[in-house]
């Protein structure tokens, strides 16, 4: 089923664990909108304008890896928890909202397994983007713009990165007619985490 009112978003969910919270690195007045960013992802596929069939996606990511989708999906199941900046760097994006972002490094073996889902993806359902590479990432805070770089030479936010760790969790899809986060409807895969994900939510909110 599509429909041209929704926007589709397939993520791969994350636990990103901080020494200290995210919002004490950021000054309330740089903020835009989501402003520190609690519902830690990394895109997969984002289709604008259409409403793509949730049943499907586990089946088409099966079918893009191959032998390595038993190895992906069992890296969900049982994770490993990682050094943040061993495997991410920090960057930004910078547009009508600037971005700071923690950029998966591309030598590693989880960015050449997104980047083939994405690929697969974007082929399957004919979705175009207005990036030419595909960035995986996880977005930290939406800020107003021109502040990103003051942030990326912020020996705070570099110290708190080293000390961070972070595992995968599940494969979650999003709909809504924004990308809002109070407009979009969620819906878990996979559900290895999903209960420990949902209570954490709740805690990084009453923060």
């Amino acid at each position: 089923m599509e429909s041209k009112d929704l926007n589709s978003c397939l993520m791969l969910a994350v636990n990103l664990d901080c020494p200290v919270s995210l919002k004490a690195l950021f000054d309330e007045a740089d903020l835009k909108d989501t402003g520190v960013e609690l519902d830690s992802h990394i895109t997969l596929l984002y289709a604008q304008g259409r409403e793509l069939d949730r049943k499907a996606f586990l089946p088409d990511i099966e079918g893009i890896l191959g032998i390595g989708y038993e190895n992906f999906i069992e890296e969900l199941r049982d994770p490993k928890t990682f050094p943040v900046l061993d495997m991410f760097e920090l960057g930004s994006f910078e547009n009508d909202s600037d971005y700071i972002i923690l950029k998966l490094k591309k030598d590693t073996e989880l960015f050449s397994k997104l980047e083939k889902i994405n690929r697969g993806l974007r082929e399957k359902y004919g979705v175009s983007s207005d990036f030419s590479d595909y960035t995986p990432h996880v977005s930290l805070a939406e800020l107003q713009p021109g502040k990103a770089r003051d942030y990326l030479g912020s020996e705070e936010l570099k110290a708190v990165m080293r000390d961070s760790v972070i595992n995968l969790e599940d494969i979650m899809a999003s709909y809504g007619l924004s990308n809002e986060p109070e407009d979009r409807k969620q819906y878990f895969l996979t559900g290895f985490h999903s209960v420990d994900r949902y209570f954490r939510m709740i805690h990084l909110k009453e923060e």
